[in-house]
Parts: structure tokens; sequence; C-alpha cells
């Protein structure tokens, strides 16, 4: 089964994706961090996210995007043909308020109206991209996407992911394992899972569930376990330290050269990585990591980590 890597603001930018497509393998698309329309055209700092992705990597990338209007999905998709992309991602997911509050992501699923009017506006453009979806239940009642099966049904589309739950649990509780397999049995294009996919056994666990599943979608289980699609793959637990030491050095090699080599901002930027621990490595350790006051300091406390 293929497996993507979902998009993650703040985490999954062209640094990271362009470091781990070097060091790892088992992922057949890369999905970027949303575009979103600022100031009337693409924000400047998605058009260099998406612009710098290395030439090696660019087949398998899949830019998405965030809209709630006609304009919007206009301006992002009309960018996305002239940069010569033939593919693109349409994020009715994101569950954070600053998002939904504007009828984005997953604020936009109890407003079939709003769903039909981005939809059909990306339909305009089905000769020149390859169409997907990425939604969450709903923002509010796991009930809201019910309401625009029908809208979906009639889009263009390759494929939909489904991550089943709703906006306000942002990433908190469970996933709702039946109203994923409700919602995808009403759907007519094929379905991609995404949701707490954190090791062979939980993919082995969705891949029985749903043996039709067109592909699987991880996120968060690959910032903690990069290793964790070619283990799915192999059916064996993978762990190679001076792979994972290089890949490190390869991250702080592209953020300097990112950050105009200001060292404290990539100090703070790999710090974040540690939000998802690498598994294996005990609480002591990671807070040693994130402690760190140098970048020496904390590729030796990461080398320490790994060894324990």
């Amino acid at each position: 089964m293929d497996i993507y890597f979902a998009p993650l603001q703040g985490f999954t930018d062209y640094v990271y994706r362009n470091a781990y497509a070097e060091c790892f393998g088992g992922v057949e698309k890369f999905f970027t961090p949303f575009l979103r329309v600022e100031d009337g055209e693409v924000r400047k700092k998605d058009a260099v996210d998406l612009t710098a992705t290395a030439p090696t990597l660019r087949p398998s990338l899949v830019p998405q995007i965030i809209a709630s209007s006609r304009d919007e999905v206009d301006i992002l998709l009309q960018y996305l043909v002239n940069q010569g992309f033939d593919c693109c991602d349409i994020n009715f997911g994101c569950p954070f308020p600053q998002q939904t509050a504007r009828m984005h992501g997953a604020g936009i699923l109890a407003h079939p109206d709003k769903v039909r009017e981005v939809l059909d506006a990306a339909a305009k453009y089905e000769a020149d991209l390859k169409l997907s979806l990425k939604m969450r239940l709903g923002n509010v009642d796991k009930k809201e996407c019910l309401a625009i099966i029908d809208i979906i049904n009639d889009a263009p589309l390759s494929f939909v992911t489904i991550h089943p739950r709703i906006g306000k649990q942002m990433y908190k509780g469970s996933v709702d394992l039946d109203a994923f397999a409700d919602v995808a049995s009403r759907l007519k294009h094929p379905i991609v899972y995404n949701g707490d996919i954190v090791d062979n056994e939980s993919f082995r666990r969705i891949a029985t569930m749903f043996p039709k599943l067109f592909a699987v979608m991880i996120g968060r289980g690959i910032l903690s376990n990069p290793f964790l699609p070619e283990s799915i793959k192999t059916g064996n637990k993978i762990f190679d330290r001076k792979k994972y030491l290089n890949f490190i050095n390869l991250l702080i090699e592209g953020y300097l050269n990112h950050l105009n080599n200001l060292e404290y901002m990539t100090l703070d930027k790999m710090k974040t990585f540690w939000d998802y621990p690498l598994r294996g490595v005990d609480k002591k350790c990671v807070k040693a990591i994130q402690k760190s006051r140098t970048l020496s300091e904390y590729v030796a406390m990461v080398a320490v980590g790994v060894n324990n």
C-alpha cells in the first residue's frame, strides 16, 4: 500500500522534505503545508517553500491549498499551473481556530454552499491539475460531512483523504473509525486513511479493517519515527543510528542556509521537532535536547539519546 507524508504546518517545510527524501524511503507522495492567499496573491513564504523543493523530489510533491472562495482558488490554482505542477490537494481539514474562523480547513465543512463554491472553482482546472481533497468529519460535529457527500462525489477528485476526527478535537481523543467507515462507504472516490498510524501494529490494524484503501497518509507518526514508512513496507522495525544522525545534520545544514546562518534561530527550529520525540528516547534526554544552548550541544545530546 502506498504511503503519503501528511503536511504539518511548521514542520514539513522544504528543508525537512528535502532532507527526509535524501535519507529515508517508503514514501510515495509528499504533501506540502497549505498555500494560502495573502493580500491578493500567494503568500510569499508559501511560494518559497514550494519552489525550493529539491528537483528530485518534485515528481512526488503534492502542493496543498486552503481556500473558502472562488477568488482564492483561482489565485492559488493558476499559480500552480504557471509553476508547472500537475496536481493539487484541497485542505478541508485544518483544525486550527485561526483558519476555521475564516471558513478555511475544517471550518468550511458546515457550509455546503462554500464547499460547492470551492470545489466548482477547482474543477475548472481539472484539465491541468489532478485534484484531491483532505478532510475531517466536521469542525464541531461529525455529521457535518454527511451534508456535503453529494457535492464531493460530484467533484473531479482522484482521491479523498479522511482524518476521522472533528476540528475541535485538534489531535486529541480517539479517531472515530466507525464514522470513517460510514463516510468512506458513501464516497465514490478512492479513499486514503489518515490518523494515529504510529507503528507497524497500528498500520496493520487499519489495513486489515479497511482492505480497500487507496493509500494511507501519515504525519506525526513519521515525525516521531522517520523510519516508519520503511518499517511498514518491510514488516520489520528499523532504526539506523548513523542514518538518523546524518538526517539531523542535513536538517541543521538546511536550516542554517535558510535562516542566513543564524545559529540561535536554527537551534530553536531544531528543538521544535522534539514536540514529537523520537520513539524510544527517554523523557529526561528529550528535556536535555530541548534545553540545548548551542547546535553542537544539541547534536551531542541527540547522539546520546539514540545510543540509549
